[in-house]
């Protein structure tokens, strides 16, 4: 070690002493060579990334035969007994790769090369039969956090089965990324309490991405096991779960909750919450809290505004809404309000093109070439 330090120091006390050019020289060649190494170090990792990827290709063209039988059994459109299987798991297993590490990268292909065919119910079967669990466990408590997250988001995309208690070693993880992913999972596999992190906020790193995620997953959980949304959107702080929340009550048509959305509507301060309503409430039948929005009409940020506008235009029954049509027109100033604005006017049947055509005698400017887009709306393209 101290020849190593007299080493660098005496090379320190030469370099100082050089000319500035050959200083800088040096370096330079002392950046590109630490840059040529780099490249060099990357270059062999994608070498041998490249031929792992070759060789497990490989393999499972060698191997086809385990390709087609699980191809055959995922794709099979109806729901095959689990005894069945069990029946003729000798010849399925002849077939079939012995590592269950091959087993499950057959099935991620098969699951994105047949998305709609793909038999999530044949896999849960499957997987029973092969004792994948166990595999996905020991996986999931594996050291490195890369096979763990890899795991995981394999797991979730084939809806498979692992034991509670090895997820919820994960669902508190200080990496924000696989506690989210865990906390999703949990969701569909949990059978005592899927739902027990919407009351901690979910994640404070919530985002768009994992909203549809939670939503994909929804889809997939029993309908009579499918809460009432509407008690976590008063709790939650973040936008885009509360959003989430909102979307849900409207697609599983939970309309109980029409009034206390309103409710809502009026108190939060964000946008995006309110657009999220209306078109909720335009789901759940808007038209009894037509006047109630147009009441708060006033009070909103103009792309409210625009969501209310567009999601109460479809209603041709209620005399009170042409006047308040032209009104805001009137008022607007916003481009995209005003044609949502005059597209509404000109929807509401007869009178409503008489107004636009009274409109547009008085207009001037740009707003007739705003009445042209109301009439033709093929302008707009």
């Amino acid at each position: 070690m101290y020849i190593v330090y007299n080493l660098f120091e005496n090379f320190y006390y030469k370099f100082i002493t050089m000319p500035l050019v050959i200083r800088i020289a040096v370096i330079t060649t002392v950046f590109f060579i630490v840059l040529l190494l780099f490249y060099a170090l990357l270059s062999v990792f994608n070498y041998y990334s490249k031929k792992r990827a070759d060789k497990r290709e490989e393999e499972r063209k060698n191997n086809s035969d385990c390709y087609t039988v699980l191809k055959e059994l995922l794709t099979y459109e109806e729901v095959i007994p689990f005894i069945t299987l069990e029946q003729d798991f000798e010849t399925i297993k002849a077939r079939c790769h012995s590592d269950p590490e091959d087993i499950v990268y057959e099935m991620l292909v098969i699951k994105n090369e047949f998305p709609t065919q793909f038999n999530y119910e044949n896999l849960q079967s499957l997987s029973r039969l092969f004792n994948l669990t166990p595999y996905w466990d020991g996986k999931l408590t594996d050291n490195s956090l890369k096979v763990k997250m890899e795991n995981l988001q394999n797991i979730i995309e084939l809806r498979a089965t692992i034991s509670e208690s090895v997820l919820s070693t994960l669902v508190y993880h200080k990496n924000s990324e696989l506690r989210k992913k865990a906390r999703i999972a949990q969701i569909h596999l949990s059978q005592h309490d899927p739902f027990k992190f919407f009351d901690e906020e979910f994640d404070k790193d919530f985002t768009v991405w994992d909203k549809i995620k939670i939503h994909d997953i929804l889809l997939h959980r029993p309908i009579q096991t499918i809460p009432n949304f509407i008690r976590w959107v008063p709790k939650v702080k973040n936008e885009n779960l509360q959003s989430m929340f909102i979307y849900e009550i409207g697609y599983y048509n939970q309309v109980e909750n029409k009034e206390f959305l309103y409710d809502f509507f009026k108190m939060t301060p964000s946008d995006e919450v309110k657009i999220q309503i209306v078109e909720t409430l335009n789901v759940l039948g808007i038209e009894d809290m037509a006047h109630n929005l147009i009441r708060q009409y006033n009070a909103c940020s103009e792309n409210v505004q625009l969501a209310i506008i567009n999601n109460l235009k479809h209603i041709q029954t209620d005399k009170f809404l042409l006047p308040f049509y032209v009104h805001a027109f009137e008022k607007a100033y916003e481009t995209d309000l005003k044609l949502a604005l005059g597209d509404a006017i000109y929807s509401s049947e007869v009178n409503g093109h008489r107004v636009i055509e009274v409109l547009e005698r008085n207009a001037k400017g740009f707003d007739q070439l705003i009445f042209e887009h109301i009439k033709n709306p093929l302008l707009l393209n």
